[in-house]
């Protein structure tokens, strides 16, 4: 159990490897951890400061981009490398600022299909 508050407004779900965030001014698209109706959190190179304006798309498999999308950095934190030698990430809780009505009724049906392929109905179970 951490002390730390938790300071999510809405629950978050954990992505699959191939969600994708294009932010303005960034080289490349960034990986998506996590994901929930009120904000991400993504994987990115460098620290992100606490209060950074983003504009960005999300990149969802079968639902192409969603957006352009505004939030801001909550929090941000650096982890330790997952290999000897590879360089340590940066994770960025991003929260939604001005998410339009059709971005938000397509992130509302990414996390229902994310939802939907890990819950095992009774009659699935052989």
């Amino acid at each position: 159990m951490s002390w730390a508050p938790d300071r999510r407004r809405s629950d978050r779900r954990l992505m699959p490897d191939h969600y994708r965030v294009s932010v303005e001014g960034a080289d490349a698209p960034l990986p998506v951890r996590e994901m929930g109706s009120g904000g991400i959190v993504i994987e990115s190179a460098r620290p992100l400061l606490r209060g950074e304006a983003m504009r960005f798309v999300l990149h969802a498999p079968g639902a192409g981009g969603i957006g352009p999308m505004e939030g801001h950095v909550a929090h941000s934190r650096m982890l330790l490398a997952p290999r000897s030698g590879a360089p340590p990430v940066c994770l960025a809780g991003v929260t939604f600022d001005r998410v339009e009505p059709e971005h938000a009724a397509r992130l509302a049906a990414v996390l229902a299909d994310i939802d939907g392929r890990r819950a095992r109905r009774p009659q699935d179970v052989p």
